[in-house]
């Protein structure tokens, strides 16, 4: 029987923590969920010689400290996941700045082994580091690796099970010398702690710093305890009479300095180096160059989103008319074939058609993030954003939005501000996610063919500016106050890895297969009964006799004939059915806007998931899977362009999916706010629709 191990991976961000993570696991990845603790932690399972390996991925944080989310995470997977060891994951081009947290982990007194990452790029920069005397010095093992390329890493998890199993050769644990008026304060609290009772996790130590730093959960976790809260008090107020300064800052030089030391005896660098990196970043964050170039990287994105994803497209297409075919010849005319054919390959087999561009969509978006791209484009975007009065720091949940508007709203809890974190909140949902790209291809190439990608483009354009405009409206009515300084890290340029990308993009399509499977599905269903009941007996049995009576003739003309009568019998069909009433029924609302009850019923069921807007359209307009693209033809029949480039302004700027309204609301944890923000994002989305279709009615479009 194989033993089990537990390992932590921790790191700052962008050390490629989750590289190591992904090249370990693969696709067999899941979430944990760590009680108290908001930012999710990725955990995955391996097999390993004698060993089943569970994996923790932490998300990425520079301290211990439990201010942030990201920390409070990873200090709770420490916690409660009680990993065996704890890979240190180290960007070595940097050490001095990612050796801080490492040192907090090593105080932990856990088996820990030191992965400095990036060896490759270390080299190329002229970087000799003496690992060995590294590892003695710091009381750890340590293993260069790359983890782009998965160089290393079967050395660096051998490392990790030995320090385990304590098989490995055994180093002197450090002790940082924080000084005399310290290390004295630190043995006063020990003393407290100890004889406190209280139930720990970690060395009493450590608990002792954590105190003098004035954590906030440890504070929390000694609250019961008057005896260790006191001399905690007693200890700090003691330090700041003497340095004038709060312990957790000279803790923090204390560790500086160690790190510091450590490096200059075992770390040199070659004189002359030219960072390529900061080359290449005077081009594309230059004043004058950077809002061209990520204005083109954007259009070549949604180009090739659509261009490209065509051929797969028509691919996939021609599969569900074969399907439909199929069915239709063993079960044409019964309840079972309708449902089959008109239901499901009408409604979720219309929404896979647009699997290809989903996959096109986060391949760039993947290829941009792993580059290093997207951390630019968020700095870039950051003279705008203060500009229109918002947090810089907000513009990283809306690129996120792009992907889904569930983890964009998640993120942000990085932002330190709460009025910040609320108004991004609010406006994450005009980004447009990536679950209401099928509509706008489908209404795209409908009624602007040869032009779709540009429409496409000027959506997500539209997008972001309707985003940045509520941005303003909110912070002049609702969230006044001080922004934070925006600071954010740049990592150095990378060549992303087709594993990486392939795992993204995986994961990605995964997701909106299992949308398409449950979701979809069963509200494509659902549409398809109520399309269908209740019927007009009398107005059937008309039509049924009508039909008799011209199919008795033979002829092309009696076959046109038999296609018109059809065609008009199920569009009275369909409206005297219980979803065609609905429909009526809230037509008036949206008739303003040129929207029929076909759309008013999509736009409804939209509010479910946005892929069900098109798998409505197609069991609306009973579309036959054998014409190529029939549900696009029926939409530039039946309505103009200008109606459809309304609707796609209003699947963009309306309420988003309840997935994301259900998350909106547990985060905003306001009763009012949560009213406010659906209320506000309805209005918001008719209004600019009315606007657009108004002014193009007279315009003459």
């Amino acid at each position: 029987m194989k033993k089990t191990l537990k390992i932590a991976l921790a790191g700052n961000p962008n050390s490629g923590k989750t590289t190591i993570f992904n090249h370990l696991t693969g696709a067999r990845q899941k979430v944990g969920n760590w009680c108290g603790v908001t930012v999710t932690v990725m955990e995955g399972k391996i097999a390993w010689k004698d060993y089943t390996l569970i994996i923790y991925d932490l998300p990425g944080t520079y301290s211990l400290s439990c201010v942030s989310e990201e920390e409070k995470a990873a200090r709770s997977c420490l916690t409660l996941g009680k990993p065996d060891v704890i890979i240190n994951v180290l960007d070595a081009t940097n050490l001095e700045r990612n050796l801080y947290l490492g040192i907090q982990l090593l105080e932990l007194q856990k088996p820990l082994v030191f992965a400095f990452n990036m060896w490759d790029e270390c080299l190329e920069k002229g970087i000799s580091i003496d690992t060995d005397k590294l590892s003695r010095l710091l009381g750890a093992p340590v293993q260069t690796t790359v983890g782009r390329t998965g160089e290393f890493i079967n050395e660096l998890l051998e490392l990790a099970v030995s320090s385990a199993e304590k098989t490995c050769a055994v180093l002197r644990p450090i002790e940082i010398r924080y000084g005399t008026e310290i290390r004295e304060e630190i043995q006063n609290l020990e003393k407290a702690i100890n004889s406190s009772g209280a139930e720990i996790n970690f060395p009493s130590r450590w608990y002792s710093i954590k105190l003098l730093e004035n954590d906030p959960e440890t504070l929390a976790l000694f609250h019961d305890y008057p005896e260790v809260s006191k001399q905690g008090q007693i200890s700090r107020s003691h330090l700041f009479d003497i340095y004038r300064e709060q312990p957790a800052s000279i803790i923090a030089e204390k560790r500086y300095g160690f790190i510091h030391g450590a490096l200059r005896e075992t770390l040199w660098r070659k004189k002359n180096f030219r960072d390529i990196t900061v080359e290449i970043d005077r081009i594309l964050t230059g004043k004058y160059t950077a809002f061209p170039i990520f204005g083109f990287f954007m259009w070549l994105l949604f180009q090739g989103t659509f261009f490209l994803g065509q051929f797969p497209m028509g691919w996939i297409e021609s599969g569900i008319s074969l399907v439909s075919s199929l069915i239709t010849s063993l079960w044409g005319g019964t309840f079972i074939g309708d449902l089959l054919v008109n239901g499901i390959m009408g409604g979720a087999g219309g929404v896979l058609i647009f699997l290809p561009n989903i996959l096109i969509l986060f391949l760039g978006i993947s290829i941009l993030e792993d580059t290093g791209y997207m951390a630019r484009a968020a700095f870039i975007m950051d003279r705008i954003m203060h500009a229109l009065g918002l947090h810089g720091k907000s513009f990283i949940p809306l690129v996120m939005g792009l992907g889904c508007s569930v983890p964009a709203i998640m993120a942000t809890r990085i932002l330190e501000s709460k009025k910040d974190r609320l108004l991004t909140m609010m406006i994450v949902p005009f980004i447009s996610c990536s679950a209401r790209l099928p509509v706008y291809v489908l209404f795209a190439g409908a009624f602007f063919p040869g032009r779709a990608a540009n429409i496409i483009f000027i959506i997500y354009i539209i997008s972001f500016a309707a985003s940045m405009a509520a941005g303003i409206l909110l912070r002049k009515i609702l969230f006044r106050g001080e922004e934070f300084p925006f600071v954010m890290e740049l990592p150095p340029y990378r060549i992303p890895t087709l594993k990486s990308v392939l795992i993204h993009m995986w994961d990605n399509a995964r997701h909106y297969l299992i949308r398409i499977g449950t979701v979809v599905l069963v509200f494509s269903v659902l549409l398809y009964i109520l399309q269908q009941y209740p019927k007009d007996k009398a107005r059937e049995r008309a039509f049924i006799r009508e039909k008799a009576a011209i199919t008795a003739v033979s002829g092309q003309a009696e076959r046109n004939s038999v296609k018109i009568l059809e065609h008009e019998y199920n569009l009275y069909a369909v409206e005297y059915s219980a979803l065609g009433r609905f429909g009526k029924f809230i037509e008036p609302a949206l008739k303003p806007l040129g929207f029929d009850w076909r759309m008013s019923v999509s736009l409804v069921s939209g509010l479910v998931a946005k892929e069900i807007v098109v798998s409505s359209m197609g069991i609306l307009f009973n579309t036959d899977y054998h014409e190529k693209d029939a549900l696009g033809h029926a939409l530039s029949k039946n309505y103009s362009p200008l109606i459809g480039l309304t609707f796609m302004i209003f699947v963009l700027l309306y309420t988003p999916c309840l997935a994301s309204i259900t998350v909106l609301i547990r985060e905003l944890k306001n009763g009012f706010l949560s009213v406010f923000a659906i209320f506000y994002q309805l209005s918001f989305a008719w209004l600019a629709s009315l606007l657009i279709f108004k002014a193009g009615s007279l315009l003459g479009f």
